[in-house]
């Protein structure tokens, strides 16, 4: 994490709403935490970024986000150790995951630093939100969309940068049955798949429900031009153990996202002696 103390003005809730909350019983994305960061962009350049308590933000009918899909996000995790310190996992690489993911959806990307600052400073006011039980954690969603008020088909000039934190539990508490897709595509080269863009998983919903339907919880896509190839799941990135050796799709191809938790899988396992292998797909 970052040590610089940038100069975030904060405006601290009248009231909080932890009390409300039952920590021993956390579906994913419910509940949130008492504040919120937000940092503006106009004129070619980026306000000052400002804590406040959470709430409703208003938008214009016509804003750009809404209509022509300018929208990415990020997702990480703040846990407590065995000494009770609140730690965030390898966050300066989602950092830099999202200004990629800003540059290819054409959008004003925030620095590295303001991130990881905003993120700190957050975590620090509403450090009593981050769960105690085994198995939780404060998921962290910093997000970015466009606000112009303008309906024409071009990369908008105005943006919104925010945080939100919110107490979870597992997002999976049990095995998780998964269906090769062989139809639907998630990710074409050339395109979006490597950005972690709003759209990717709004066009990913209607086959995920189709599968569900069938009684899986996730889809294995596939690469779009033969459906031959595993790429990665819905909500993860793919890896086999075969022979002995760590497999997982490569990501030199810009069909997949850079999973973060997966390069670090890689990491331990080369320190363990476990061969890997990065291939550009592997066949399902």
């Amino acid at each position: 994490m970052s040590t610089k103390t940038m100069n975030i003005k904060v405006t601290k809730t009248s009231k909080s709403r932890i009390k409300e909350i039952d920590f021993d019983n956390l579906p994913f994305g419910k509940y949130f935490a008492d504040h919120m960061l937000v940092m503006d962009y106009a004129d070619g350049k980026w306000g000052e970024p400002e804590i406040v308590p959470f709430g409703n933000i208003e938008i214009h009918p016509a804003t750009s986000a809404l209509h022509y899909g300018q929208s990415i996000f990020e997702g990480l995790k703040a846990q407590r150790n065995e000494s009770g310190e609140v730690v965030v996992f390898r966050p300066e690489m989602n950092a830099k995951r999202f200004k990629e993911s800003a540059e290819r959806m054409c959008m004003a990307p925030v620095s590295e630093e303001v991130f990881l600052e905003g993120i700190r400073a957050l975590i620090e006011l509403d450090r009593e939100w981050v769960p105690t039980k085994d198995g939780t954690s404060l998921y962290i969603r910093p997000f970015l969309f466009a606000t112009d008020d303008y309906v024409g088909i071009r990369p908008s000039e105005k943006y919104k940068f925010m945080i939100i934190n919110s107490p979870v539990g597992a997002y999976y508490s049990e095995p998780v049955k998964v269906k090769i897709e062989t139809y639907y595509t998630r990710a074409a080269e050339g395109g979006v798949g490597r950005a972690k863009a709003a759209g990717n998983y709004g066009a990913s919903l209607y086959p995920a429900k189709l599968g569900q339907e069938q009684g899986y919880r996730q889809l294995l896509w596939t690469d779009a031009k033969t459906h031959s190839f595993i790429e990665e799941s819905g909500t993860m990135n793919v890896m086999l153990m075969i022979n002995d050796v760590l497999i997982t799709p490569s990501e030199e191809s810009d069909t997949i996202l850079k999973g973060i938790a997966k390069r670090s899988v890689i990491e331990i396992a080369k320190s363990w002696g476990i061969k890997s292998r990065r291939t550009k797909s592997f066949c399902c």
